[in-house]
């Protein structure tokens, strides 16, 4: 019972020490952008919009993919993309193209079907 206890308390001392880490993180990017001037603002904001288009809309990549092809980060951008929420970003994106592409599918074989009972 000894071992379940001191295994519970190490998780939850590796948990808290996790969620400062991603704090401590956090307010680092949010000073890093209070100091940049607005000029190199807006170039991150594009620099950064750029490739999430380039790679979600027009290449379609998985959110690894974009990571790691498209910005070329390594692995360790998989979990602060996620503390960021890029991740539901990235699948919002995802499946909004993929109901539009289901929708214009759907609507040009109603078309199809209409022209094809004209014509009988």
């Amino acid at each position: 019972m000894t071992e379940t206890k001191d295994l519970g308390a190490v998780l939850s001392d590796l948990s808290h020490r996790f969620q400062e880490a991603e704090q401590k993180y956090e307010a680092d990017c949010d000073m890093f952008w209070k100091n940049l001037s607005e000029e190199d603002k807006l170039k991150a904001f594009f620099s950064v919009c750029k490739r999430i288009y380039k790679g979600d809309v027009e290449d379609r990549r998985s959110y690894r993919g974009v990571l790691y092809d498209v910005f070329e980060f390594g692995s360790e951008s998989y979990t602060i993309g996620m503390q960021c929420g890029y991740m539901p970003i990235h699948n919002l994106i995802s499946e909004g193209i993929d109901a539009k592409e289901i929708m214009k599918d759907h609507a040009n074989s109603m078309k199809e079907d209409y022209t094809k009972s004209g014509d009988e």
